[in-house]
């Protein structure tokens, strides 16, 4: 036993880690030291590095805010848009709180940019605007054509980032005016927004406010007539000024009336009724629209009595631009009325002037006016003649007045009288007599003897 138990013990002993010496111990510190001065120069230089990374992150930042946010940038971006024809991007540029630009209105302001000024020149004047912002410049420039209209303002409007000036540019507007001739209701589309603006006649009305282009809007015209369909059109070139007219262009149709067997009545008194509209008498009447039959009448006088035709229709797939129609009046009835009338008249003016002649008479044998005057109308000459006359009883007296021939024009009667003198000779004299319709409230202007 005690021989195992010595084996067991030197066994122990061989396997014991053999004891380090001096040098072993100082090559071990070298290297622990060496590490850590490696660790020390790697952290001096973490700072440096990070620094510098974010220092080239922030270059690149600004290279990109600048490409993309310097007056330079944003007049690029527009002119692009311009030249590109982006409808969308330049009515969002162009559009302000006051002004909402639709694509539609932006395509025509680049159309106008394009041939009023043209996209190079356009983009020279733009550059060179852009260019002239600076701490002590105006904060605003227009744009102009050669003809001096404006088409865009470019002003700062503050600051993007801090860095740089932020670019407003805005493209002034004109309202377009229309002075209607009667009473109208416009509707129109503009931009996909209907609007409806009502005008009365003789006053200026504004359709809306826009920006530079030339403008064809399809539009409808409500009048008392029924409605039009058509455009409104303008150019804001066409005027200098902060307004431009429209001009409208509906379908309009024209009516020329002949109006048949009318010679016999009162020209004055002539009427045309056109879809219950009466008018004077003209030679073409319109507008009206083509949405409608036509319908047309005719009416006049004579001796006071009221003619009028039988109703004419055009339908309303036959409308013309210019049409023509013809009303009739009745002949047979007007010459009948005339006839009787005539003679009532004639009949009156030979009593007037049997009723004249008597009183003359009269007042030559008493040298008295006085019965004379209901028959002469004043301050003429014949009224100062007849006072002198009665007063020297210079004429002589006639009788049995006989009316031949009866002309009427406005209020006037042409009337021609035989008288047979107390001599027996027959004189024929000419009275011109004022008087109303009937032979009533009948004066002598004016008397001649042949």
């Amino acid at each position: 036993m005690k021989q195992g138990s010595n084996d067991h013990q030197q066994v122990h002993n061989s396997v014991e880690p053999p004891q380090k010496g001096p040098q072993s111990k100082k090559h071990t510190t070298a290297q622990a030291s060496t590490a850590v001065d490696e660790t020390r120069r790697i952290k001096k230089w973490v700072p440096v590095i990070i620094g510098g990374f974010i220092a080239v992150l922030l270059l690149i930042l600004f290279i990109l805010l600048r490409n993309f946010n310097s007056p330079e940038a944003q007049a690029k971006i527009f002119v692009n848009a311009v030249d590109n024809e982006d409808t969308a991007k330049v009515a969002t540029l162009i559009s302000t709180k006051q002004n909402k630009v639709g694509r539609q209105e932006a395509a025509r302001y680049i159309q106008y940019i394009k041939k009023e000024v043209g996209i190079k020149n356009f983009e020279k004047k733009v550059y060179a605007h852009v260019e002239k912002f600076d701490e002590d410049s105006p904060v605003a420039y227009d744009i102009k054509t050669d003809d001096n209209q404006k088409i865009l303002r470019i002003s700062k409007n503050g600051r993007r980032y801090v860095i740089f000036d932020n670019l407003g540019f805005q493209a002034p507007v004109k309202k377009a005016v229309v002075k209607p001739n009667t009473e109208a209701t416009y509707e129109f589309v503009d931009d996909g927004n209907e609007k409806k603006v009502i005008g009365k006649k003789g006053e200026t009305v504004v359709l809306g406010y826009f920006v530079p282009g030339d403008y064809t809007l399809d539009a409808k015209k409500t009048t008392s007539r029924g409605t039009y369909e058509g455009q409104l059109k303008f150019h804001t070139a066409s005027s200098d000024h902060d307004s431009v007219n429209v001009t409208e262009a509906f379908k309009e149709a024209y009516l020329k009336v002949n109006l048949k067997n009318s010679d016999a009545l009162d020209q004055n008194s002539l009427k045309v009724t056109i879809n219950g509209e009466k008018m004077d008498n003209a030679s073409t009447y319109g507008p009206f629209p083509f949405n409608k039959d036509l319908t047309v009448s005719a009416e006049g006088e004579s001796h006071g009595k009221t003619f009028k035709t039988p109703p004419v229709t055009i339908a309303q797939a036959d409308i013309k631009d210019k049409n023509e129609v013809t009303v009739t009046f009745d002949q047979q009835a007007i010459a009948k009325h005339n006839e009787e009338k005539e003679k009532d008249v004639i009949d009156k003016i030979g009593d007037f002037v049997k009723k004249y002649t008597s009183a003359r008479n009269e007042a030559y044998s008493k040298h008295s006016m006085a019965g004379l005057e209901p028959y002469l109308l004043k301050d003429t000459d014949l009224y100062k003649a007849m006072t002198a006359e009665v007063k020297q009883q210079s004429k002589t007296e006639q009788q049995s007045p006989k009316v031949t021939y009866v002309d009427k024009t406005n209020n006037f009667y042409s009337v021609i009288v035989q008288t047979e003198t107390a001599q027996g000779n027959i004189r024929q004299s000419h009275y011109l007599i004022q008087g109303d319709e009937d032979a009533k409230n009948l004066k002598i202007v004016n008397y001649q003897a042949y």
